[in-house]
Order: C-alpha cells, then structure tokens, then sequence
C-alpha cells in the first residue's frame, strides 16, 4: 500500500494543468491577435502606397527597379516591412507570457532591438530611392544642349553616392554600429569631393561659355 507521501496530490496536479492551460490561452490570443494586426496593417500600407502610385517612382531609381525585379512591387514590399515586425514582436510577447526565466533577456533584448531595425530599414529603403531620385534630378538640371553628357552624369553620379553614404550611416546608427571611421572617411572624402566637383564645374561652365566667349573675344 502506497504511503501518503508517495500518494499524487490531485489538487495540485489539477493546478498546474489549469495554469498550463492558461499560459497556452495567452500565448495562442497573443498570437492571433498579432497576425490580425499584422495582416490589417500590411494591406493598409500597402493600398496607400499603391495609390500615391510609389511603383512608378521607383522604376525611376536603381534600387527600385533592383526591387521589382526580385518580384516585389512597392505595395508588396512596404507591406512585407509592416505586417513582419508585428508578426515577430507578437511571437516575442508570446514567448514572454510563459515566464520562462531563461527567455526573459533574449527575448527583452530582441524586443528592444527590432524598433531601431524597423527604422533603420526604412531610411535604407526610402534614402535609396530619394537617392537615387535627387541624382537623376541633378542630371537633368546641369544637362543643357551641348554640354558634355560624361560631366553632367559624373556630378549626378556624384550626389547619389554622398547620399547613400549619409543614408547607410544613418541606419548603421540606428542600429547602434559606431560609425566614427566613417565619420572619418566621410570627411577626407568630402574635401575630395568638393574639389573635384569644383573643379568639374569649372570645366562644365566654360564649355558652356565657349561659343559665347568666341563672339565676345577679339580674333
């Protein structure tokens, strides 16, 4: 005959199966409830960024178009960056609502982490293709009939790439990368930048000015 000791405590069993059946309640509402957000906040960003008609800007920029050509239009990749954040951080909330000792710094360092990624993605995306957009802008504005195309691209080219560097070095610092050898190079950069386009604008202006210059100009 069993001993009381070695008797099952059925009260207590019953307890624990009650608040197992809790955390799995909580855990299974966190979830759902997050991808019903997800999927409401994705179709809503995604329609609004379909109907400012963001797809045509991008086919206009190089990362755009290396964008739709991997298959996603626009729409489909902003609301790919909304709904998967929400996703993640609700399996996070999930993860946390079992009071499990040993997930509870992951999952708060993850937890803290994902907003400085989410922000750091879109200024990468967006900075790209205002990048990109405000280059093709400046060959457009320097490009006059009988001015040299190689000078115009160059200058264009130019501004694009100082924007991506002031975007990429914006989203490293968000997400917390220290950005003080590019800081560094940035500069020395800048002052080479400064001359040549000071330079190239003085070649650009005076093959402007020749004809002018020719008639003004005694022979």
């Amino acid at each position: 005959m069993a001993s009381a000791s070695q008797a099952i405590d059925y009260a207590w069993l019953l307890d624990q199966l009650k608040l197992i059946g809790f955390h799995a309640a909580v855990f299974s509402a966190i979830i759902i409830l997050g991808y019903v957000v997800g999927r409401l906040v994705g179709e809503i960003v995604g329609r609004s960024v379909e109907r400012f008609g963001f797809d045509a800007t991008m086919r206009k920029t190089a990362i755009g178009r290396a964008v739709l050509k991997s298959g996603f239009t626009a729409s489909e990749l902003m609301k790919s960056v909304s709904k998967w954040p929400i996703y993640i951080v609700s399996l996070l909330f999930a993860l946390e609502s079992l009071n499990i000792p040993y997930l509870e710094g992951p999952v708060n360092a993850v937890l803290n982490f994902i907003p400085n990624l989410v922000i750091a993605l879109v200024i990468f995306i967006f900075g790209g293709v205002l990048s990109d957009w405000a280059g093709e802008i400046a060959k457009k504005s320097f490009s006059h009939e009988g001015s040299p195309a190689f000078y115009t691209d160059l200058l264009g080219n130019l501004l694009k790439l100082v924007l991506y560097f002031v975007v990429i070095t914006i989203s490293l610092t968000e997400l917390g990368v220290d950005v003080t050898i590019l800081n560094i190079i940035a500069q020395a950069f800048a002052w080479g930048v400064a001359i040549f386009v000071g330079v190239s604008a003085g070649i650009v202006v005076g093959w402007l000015l020749k004809d002018r210059l020719k008639d003004i100009l005694p022979e």
